[in-house]
């Protein structure tokens, strides 16, 4: 599979970038990869794990595949800016965890770049390129969101993927945003709300924390940035999650004193 895709230029380092950087590398799918941060040090330490061959001392476009591996804002923002140096015939993809932003800036593009939205759903909690996992991708799936009507764009972008190790799945932004805005937005949501609502408690919560408020906080441990990112940038999907959420506490509540209709209502939950 040696350099079945040519050049590659990741943008972002961080956990994601470096991720993608590491399987790509370990695929042999590409004869030249190249990692972009604007913080120099992260693309050394992703360097160093092994990304990239080499650190781009600026911001590079023209290669043959371009990776937007940036928060959603930083995505748009570096699409509106510098979208035009991306070359015709390159494949534009992006790992933000929110679609329709993104898709609705790359229609703006020339034709001639075969641009998709893409969104590997692989990342954990751990910040910077020491969190990445090189595996993380392996039977993962990566959603895929298409631009316009370009079928060169998806052949490519599942080809990219397939190599990767991930399972390419392809869905409208619209439908992404619905789901992840549920699955995704809300977990972290849900767990940054819990640790602050038991931090006055922190002493006894220590004490007392078992697997259960482990597990139902470990998404707190996030990056508050990234998260605040995608949350904002898919907002309205989230408040109608949230919204469903209380609708569904607020029925639980009501069994509170009622032990076999709280029960019941649980087991339709499971």
């Amino acid at each position: 599979m040696s350099d079945s895709f040519g050049s590659v230029a990741i943008v972002g380092a961080g956990q994601v970038g470096t991720m993608l950087g590491l399987a790509l590398r370990a695929a042999g799918a590409s004869r030249e990869v190249t990692i972009f941060d604007r913080d120099a040090d992260v693309a050394a330490r992703s360097v160093a794990r092994g990304a990239a061959h080499r650190v781009a001392n600026r911001l590079e476009l023209g290669a043959d595949v371009v990776i937007l591996a940036l928060p959603v804002s930083a995505i748009v923002r570096l699409l509106d800016q510098s979208g035009a140096e991306v070359r015709p015939g390159a494949l534009l993809i992006d790992t933000g965890s929110s679609k329709a932003r993104i898709v609705g800036a790359m229609r703006a593009l020339p034709t001639g770049v075969h641009a998709i939205g893409g969104h590997p759903l692989a990342g954990t909690e751990r910040r910077g390129p020491d969190g990445a996992d090189a595996g993380a991708l392996r039977g993962a799936t990566f959603a895929l969101c298409p631009v316009r009507d370009d079928p060169e764009a998806l052949r490519r972008a599942r080809d990219l993927i397939t190599a990767m190790g991930a399972r390419p799945l392809v869905l409208d932004a619209e439908s992404h945003d619905r789901a992840v805005a549920r699955t995704s937005a809300l977990p972290h949501l849900l767990a940054f709300a819990l640790a602050r609502a038991t931090a006055p408690l922190a002493a006894d919560v220590q004490a007392l924390a078992a697997s259960g408020y482990r597990g139902a906080t470990r998404l707190a441990h996030s990056d508050p940035a990234m998260v605040a990112a995608f949350l904002a940038a898919n907002a309205a999907e989230t408040r109608a999650a949230v919204a469903e959420l209380r609708e569904a506490l607020d029925d639980l509540v009501a069994c509170l004193d009622d032990e076999h209709a709280l029960a019941t209502a649980l087991a339709e939950s499971r």
